[in-house]
């Protein structure tokens, strides 16, 4: 079987038994179209070599791809090759030994201070529909720490029922109760308030009604960086991460941070949040370590 054949399949696999997000999907369209089939669609499986792999990743580096797209690239072919071997039951190459990923250098998470969030608060006019609409879903996303895709993905109903906890599906299929605070819901009411729709989606387009997508909103945040003169990127991530790095900054503990977030593994919370502020990690050394409390050891007692 060529790669090309079995792609299809690896496509159905993923979506419905994997039940990637529909983002992880495009991504992995994205790699195989892009770069995969053009260059080892007609190859054999089976006949696939360590020598094809390497000349793949020349070729990536021939092309001066950044690191972070060259593990994309790498991650999804060894995904595909996992997926060959233990489904098709393929006796092709093994991805955990044939294919090394390129390290990838410490993220550098941007986040809003407190005086950053307040310039994009007090930027926005609520007086209009697109302003009161991009107010609530900044509001949510920085009460919520919610990735754009779950945001948007709310629908009204719970909330005119009065919920302030909601069960939602997370990336990976994860389930997770997303909590909104008072002011937070005050200003979805005051959104809904205003609709005279009856479309079930929280977050919808002018016009006729369809659930707003986030291909939308980049122009948005990029008008609302200008305005509130704010000099750091700023997307829906960047609220997620201001979320989570607020969270940190008051004493919230990093696996809580994790739940809160949805996050699978406390490493990827780690990875983005530990070492954001030295100063902070600094401060739980001092106000926490102590080894001469009752229930600790004395040090001085050792040193006498």
């Amino acid at each position: 079987m060529k790669v090309e054949e079995a792609y299809p399949l690896f496509l159905v696999h993923s979506r419905a038994e994997r039940q990637y997000a529909p983002e992880t999907l495009t991504k992995l369209k994205d790699c195989f179209g892009a770069w995969i089939l053009p260059r080892l669609g007609n190859k054999d499986l089976e006949g696939l070599t360590r020598y094809d792999i390497l000349l793949f990743r020349s070729a990536l580096v021939d092309a001066k791809l950044g690191t972070n797209r060259q593990y994309s690239l790498l991650m999804a072919l060894k995904l595909f090759l996992k997926f060959c071997r233990q489904v098709l039951k393929l006796n092709c190459l093994d991805p955990d030994t044939e294919v090394k990923l390129p390290q990838r250098p410490k993220p550098h998470v941007h986040y809003l201070n407190n005086e950053e969030v307040q310039r994009l608060l007090d930027v926005m006019n609520i007086n209009t529909f697109t302003g009161l609409r991009m107010r609530v879903l900044v509001e949510v996303l920085l009460a919520t720490g919610l990735r754009i895709s779950e945001a948007l993905s709310l629908d009204r109903n719970p909330f005119e029922l009065g919920q302030t906890e909601i069960q939602i599906v997370g990336k990976g299929g994860k389930p997770r109760t997303v909590f909104f605070p008072v002011g937070t819901l005050r200003w979805i009411k005051k959104f809904l308030y205003y609709r005279s729709d009856d479309f079930p989606a929280l977050f919808i387009t002018t016009g006729i009604p369809r659930r707003w997508d986030r291909n939308d909103l980049s122009k948005y945040f990029k008008e609302l960086r200008i305005r509130a003169r704010i000099d750091k990127p700023l997307t829906p991530h960047i609220l997620r991460h201001t979320y989570c790095t607020n969270l940190l900054h008051n004493g919230a503990d990093i696996t809580f941070i994790k739940e809160l977030a949805g996050h699978q593994d406390i490493q990827t919370t780690a990875k983005y949040y530990l070492g954001v502020d030295r100063q902070t990690l600094k401060g739980v050394v001092q106000k926490y370590l102590n080894y001469n409390s009752p229930s600790g050891f004395d040090r001085t007692a050792e040193q006498s």
